[in-house]
């Protein structure tokens, strides 16, 4: 017979006359699991969750072993194997769990032993959820016992199980290993006691010593959170207690935010920094990223374990919580050795101690948007009593106002509707407008120099330039920049922006600051969302573009350049690209010869058929005037809005 025959509908026989139940040849009972949890639970208020652990255990050590000899009996197997296939076959058949094998490695004549498998469902773990939540280590006591003591009943030695993923602590499914006591070695020597009964003198003297280490646990976890408790008091940040946890602990950390992304991490044991530099620079931990999902619900701390070909990193992780929001992660990370107690403690009680930090932070940054706000808001209405006083305050923000500077402003593309999204939380609404503004000016930091506000569905930058006389060209890269990094990191956010006029006095960042919105004007009024606009870039023709309709301003461009654009596509020729290189030099043959690279005689000729498809005389000021506005209108709005004019 094999194991993937066995079926309970012929297994199972009732006789309610005799008031008994038999699976094959043993009485069963029937048992409702939430029975189970309940007794679980006062074995666990009873014994205390150590003591719990080692009964369980061993009860299903017991069943397990029991469970391999009746079936060895009752059943004619193909082979041994298949006697081993039965034990997994029927806790799933029986519901204790879905049993899914990864690995059976098994020689009964070398005495070697390797399972591998995955329980899905544990009803171990769903009561122990029901009761408790989740704890820090792993929960399914009884199933692992059962697994042992039917693997030991077959190889005739001691077979332990150990778990070491479970739903009981976060994980997405329950995992375990099944090993002989001389294949786990010293790694299984902390599990060992739970399989032996003790009498009640040694229970209470191991309760004493327990008592004891918890003590000396207690006195190390307060040991730490004073250190670091002192870090605050001392205005340090959290990348400095970062590294203070790091130095007492003795293990890698890393400080993440809620987004998973690594703010810092040091390690002070230089070999495990070199091990774990491929797994740091993933980003943070694969099985981690994969059940993200259900970590960032966690609120207390939690063990995984990432395997790689040749070492295990063991991960503590905890939440870091301020009020009742989520704001990051604190990691302990270790090669080949699980954390115990002492770390789950200490990291704790550092996870509280970021979280004052992080709230110090919260309160100091909200300080400062609204002194930066205040501070924007005066220096661009001129609403200041003097120099001096504006002056003073922007060095009271760390800042020199007095160096050369332009007014940038991010228009946000239908930002109602973006705000919508949100359904009106205004918590939510300000958290986006702190990531967003964050964002932009730790782009602008690394770019540049400036300051950034958000002001409703606006945001401004002061952009330091380099020199006095730095061309609108400087910052429009910087803005460019921004925009792609702001798509990147916000896909539905779409930023238009207007560079104002240079400010090289305290008086001219009120007209650069107009001259900024007027560029952002025009950007709406052509819609040319996402591009970054200047009215330097039109000269005298910004104010036309302000004031006029956009279908008339394409009528007005495919009027002029129509002819031209249509025997370009047509004939592949550069009559367009002659014509704006001629103007902008003035008219110069010379010049524009040099710069397109082409003979005098071919420019001229060029020149005239301009003439003769366009229709007019390039000698005629009127004429040279409606050109360079139409080559404006076509350079901000594109090809296809002209030609939909013609």
């Amino acid at each position: 017979m094999r194991a993937s025959e066995l079926n309970m509908q012929e297994l199972l026989s009732f006789s309610p006359e005799q008031g008994k139940i038999r699976l094959k040849d043993s009485r069963v009972l029937v048992f409702d699991a939430a029975a189970l949890g309940k007794l679980r639970k006062d074995l666990i208020d009873t014994l205390g969750m150590d003591r719990a652990k080692g009964f369980l255990i061993r009860y299903g050590w017991s069943c397990g072993f029991e469970a391999a000899m009746s079936i060895k009996e009752q059943f004619q197997w193909d082979n041994e194997l298949e006697w081993i296939y039965a034990g997994p076959t029927m806790h799933t058949l029986t519901g204790h769990a879905l049993v899914q094998p990864n690995i059976i490695e098994i020689d009964r004549q070398k005495g070697t032993w390797l399972i591998d498998v995955n329980w899905n469902n544990s009803f171990e773990a769903e009561q122990h959820l029901l009761h408790f939540g989740h704890h820090y280590e792993p929960v399914c006591w009884m199933l692992v016992g059962y697994a042992g003591g039917y693997g030991s009943a077959y190889l005739g030695k001691k077979v332990i199980y150990k778990e070491i993923q479970c739903v009981g602590q976060g994980d997405e499914r329950c995992h375990i290993i099944g090993k002989t006591l001389e294949e786990w070695g010293d790694e299984i020597n902390s599990e060992l006691a739970y399989y032996e009964v003790s009498k009640i003198s040694e229970e209470l003297e191991a309760a004493h010593q327990r008592i004891k280490a918890q003590n000396k646990i207690l006195e190390q976890a307060v040991i730490v959170h004073e250190q670091l408790t002192q870090c605050i008091l001392q205005g340090k940040g959290v990348e400095d207690i970062t590294a203070n946890l790091s130095e007492l602990l003795k293990c890698t950390v890393i400080l993440e935010n809620r987004d998973l992304t690594p703010q810092f991490s040091f390690s002070t044991q230089t070999a495990e920094e070199d091990l774990l530099k491929p797994y740091l620079n993933i980003i943070t931990s694969p099985s981690f990223k994969t059940a993200s999902k259900h970590y960032l619900k966690q609120r207390r701390p939690f063990q995984i374990v990432d395997e790689y070909s040749d070492f295990h990193v063991f991960r503590l992780v905890s939440p870091i919580i301020v009020g009742n929001e989520l704001h990051g992660f604190i990691s302990l990370l270790r090669i080949g050795l699980a954390f115990k107690e002492l770390e789950r403690i200490a990291l704790e009680h550092a996870s509280s101690v970021f979280a004052l930090a992080i709230l110090e932070g919260i309160k100091i940054a909200e300080v400062e948007r609204r002194l930066k706000g205040d501070f924007i808001d005066d220096l661009l209405s001129g609403k200041f009593s003097d120099s001096k006083s504006i002056i003073n305050r922007a060095f009271r923000l760390q800042y020199d106002i007095t160096l050369p500077h332009r007014v940038v402003i991010l228009d946000i593309h239908d930002f109602t509707k973006l705000i919508q999204s949100f359904r009106h939380n205004e918590k939510k609404i300000l958290h986006f407008k702190t990531e967003l503004v964050n964002a932009i000016q730790s782009c602008l930091d690394q770019l540049g120099k400036g300051m950034v506000v958000n002001k409703s569905d606006i945001i401004i930058m002061l952009v330091q330039q380099t020199k006095q006389d730095n061309s609108e060209t400087d910052t429009r890269h910087l803005a460019e920049k921004i925009i792609k990094h702001i798509s990147n990191r916000f896909p539905k956010v779409t930023l238009t922006v207007g560079i104002g006029s240079i400010c090289s006095d305290l008086s001219d960042y009120y007209h650069s600051f107009l001259s900024a919105q007027k560029a952002i004007e025009i950007g709406k009024a052509l819609k040319k969302y996402g591009q970054v606009i200047s009215l330097e870039q039109f000269g005298a023709h910004a104010m036309l573009f302000s004031a006029v309709n956009p279908n008339d301003l394409y009528d007005f461009a495919a009027n002029q350049l129509g002819a031209l654009l249509t025997y370009d596509e047509t004939y592949q020729a550069q009559l367009i690209p002659t014509l704006e290189e001629f103007l902008n030099h003035l008219g110069n043959i010379e010049a524009t010869a040099r710069t397109m690279n082409m003979s005098i005689s071919g420019l001229k000729y060029r020149i005239q058929r301009i003439e003769e498809i366009a229709g007019l005389k390039l000698k005629d000021a009127q004429s040279w005037f409606n050109l360079q506005f139409a080559l404006n209108i076509l350079q901000l709005s594109g090809k296809d809005q002209i030609k939909n004019k013609l």
